[in-house]
């Protein structure tokens, strides 16, 4: 994975104009993106940068749906919560796709317990 191209990609998902202020939330989630690999995938497919960048861009979306604001009231300055889901839905759609996007990179750490007989499928003793 790039960084550069995961910061480009990062400011495109969230509009920003500069993402000096967030490196450390791409590197994080470029850390969260190789610890999902598998061990013969590669590391430079392009779908990593763009999973990378969704992960980032959901965290950026979290931070700023979790602030408070202040509404002007009559009485004053009111803290209010401002609730941002539609940008983080999307935000969560988009990472979505793009972790089905780079599928086939990735670990399947999916488990399945079942019991004998239904992995017979009533063919055993």
């Amino acid at each position: 994975m790039q960084k550069a191209k995961v910061s480009q990609l990062f400011l495109l998902f969230t509009g920003l104009q500069h993402a000096c202020a967030f490196d450390d939330l791409i590197d994080s989630a470029m850390m969260q993106v190789r610890s999902m690999l598998r061990e013969d995938a590669d590391d430079s497919d392009v779908r990593l940068c763009y999973l990378a960048a969704a992960a980032a861009n959901l965290q950026y979306r979290q931070m700023i749906a979790a602030r408070t604001v202040c509404s002007p009231t009559y009485a004053g300055d009111s803290a209010v919560q401002h609730s941002d889901t539609a940008a983080c839905a999307l935000a969560e759609r988009l990472a979505a796709e793009y972790r089905a996007a780079a599928a086939p990179l990735l670990r399947d750490d999916a488990f399945v317990f079942g019991t004998a007989a239904s992995l017979c499928a009533g063919e055993c003793p």
